[in-house]
């Protein structure tokens, strides 16, 4: 499969495996959604969803151990049966779902969870911090997480009602993406989203992972991410509004 990748092919993954990286130890996830949209600019939907999994483990891995032991025990515990309907919900569609609609589910969730940050951010909710909130919340995380690689946002939108401390933040979140990455990768397997050439190619692009991960850790802890997380929100937009198009026509 390496061979058949251009060069600005193996360039665009391994930003967005830097991407990923900066995500996790970061923004606690909040920008995985960019990861799939990206990737399908040079890949068809199921290998881009299948070569994310193990670059997300990999992730996953430094950033736990970037913030390990920080994360909210209480929390975990209030996420996990939202989480394990969630990741079962995904499975059950996974292996049914065409290319095409599975590019118009990625385009309008894209498009829906932008545009609720883009017009949404500064409304307050104490329902959003509640136990039911995290349940539903938790499902849709584990149901997006399965299907495209994004349970980033709906988790955000519970975690940050919760105000938790941003390292704690980023430490618990990203336990609960190495859990449902790790619950995935049998399903991926048996449904030949993933294969052993993709899992291969993934590890020519760990080195690109670590720096990620490394940048995000650095960026946290210097800089404001509003403006940045604003100008990746409208890019994710106009992404998820052509791949509707493209899914409808």
């Amino acid at each position: 499969m390496l061979q058949e990748l251009a060069p600005l092919s193996l360039l665009l993954i391994a930003v967005v495996v830097v991407l990923t990286g900066i995500s996790k130890s970061a923004f606690a996830g909040a920008l995985g959604i960019f990861s799939v949209p990206l990737l399908l600019l040079v890949l068809p939907p199921r290998q881009a969803v299948g070569l994310m999994l193990p670059l997300l483990l990999l992730a996953d891995l430094f950033s736990l151990k970037s913030y390990w032991q920080q994360w909210n025990r209480q929390h975990l515990m209030q996420l996990l049966p939202g989480v394990v309907l969630g990741l079962l919900l995904g499975t059950l569609l996974l292996n049914k779902l065409s290319a095409q609609s599975l590019q118009g589910i990625i385009g309008l969730l894209s498009s829906l969870f932008a545009l609720r940050y883009l017009l949404l951010r500064k409304l307050k909710s104490q329902w959003l911090a509640s136990r039911p909130a995290a349940w539903i919340l938790s499902t849709v995380s584990g149901l997006s997480s399965t299907l495209l690689h994004a349970g980033g946002p709906p988790l955000m939108m519970h975690l940050l009602s919760v105000s938790l401390a941003p390292a704690t933040l980023v430490a618990t979140s990203a336990v609960v993406y190495a859990g449902m990455n790790l619950a995935k990768l049998g399903p991926f397997m048996y449904f030949n989203v993933l294969d052993w050439q993709l899992a291969g190619l993934t590890m020519l692009f760990a080195p690109f992972a670590w720096l990620g991960t490394r940048l995000g850790v650095w960026i946290r802890s210097r800089l404001n991410p509003a403006a940045f997380m604003g100008a990746l929100h409208i890019l994710l937009l106009l992404m998820g509004v052509k791949l509707l198009y493209t899914a409808i026509g």
